[in-house]
Order: structure tokens, then sequence, then C-alpha cells
């Protein structure tokens, strides 16, 4: 290692790196309590496990209803994991950072769309001519 000027240390915070944040208003047991009573999705799992979700147009009618605020769409990044026979939350993910990452990439991804490749079609004046 003659030949190294200087050793920067590693940044040991790998969420700096890609730009990961936590999200600005994080879950609450309010909120978890929410989503359990209000999911709308449910999947079954293994060892009596019971995966619930509340979709956008459930938060959306819920909100409609007056029985949500608008802050709780908030509510649709929430997946929960009950265990139904211990009667308690095993896991709470929060995917609000995969809701951001998607509206920021969407241009990105909207470059390789198959249309934006496809031909123009040719003006009718010179299919006359």
């Amino acid at each position: 290692m003659q030949n190294v000027q200087s050793i920067r240390p590693a940044r040991s915070d790998l969420a700096f790196r890609f730009g990961a944040r936590r999200p600005l208003r994080p879950a609450t047991p309010a909120m978890i309590d929410e989503v359990i009573r209000h999911a709308d999705c449910a999947e079954r799992l293994s060892g009596g496990r019971l995966q619930l979700r509340l979709s956008v147009a459930m938060a959306q009618d819920l909100v409609r209803q007056g029985r949500l605020e608008d802050a709780d769409l908030r509510l649709c990044d929430l997946t929960v994991v009950w265990d139904e026979g211990q009667g308690q939350v095993i896991l709470v993910r929060d995917d609000a950072r995969l809701r951001e990452a998607s509206v920021r990439w969407a241009e990105w991804d909207a470059l390789w769309d198959e249309a934006s490749y496809a031909e123009a079609p040719a003006p009718r004046a010179a299919l006359a001519a």
C-alpha cells in the first residue's frame, strides 16, 4: 500500500449510500391498530399467521365516510403480520420508501417503454402523393 495517498474511512450507514430515508411519520401502535381494524387484504401465511394490509381504495372509502383522515392514507404503506394463535403482532413492515422510490423512478422507467420505440405513423399527405 505504498502508492496509497490516503485512506478514507468507509461510511457505515448504508442507507446514506442508497438515498434511503426513514419515513417522516414512523408507524405508531395506533396506526398498527387501524391497519388491523380496517384491513381488506389478508393473506394466510404458514404457522397460523395472517398478513394484513389496507388497500388504497379501501382507505379512500374510509376517508370519504369520515372514519379516517387524509393523513391516514399513510396506513396503506404498512403491512402487519398477525399471529392468530398468540393473538399478537409478529412483524410490521413499512413500505413508504418503496412508494417514494417508485414515484422517483417512474420517469426513468418510462424511457424503456416499448411504446416509446414505436415508429411514428407516416403523414397522410405523403401517402396520397
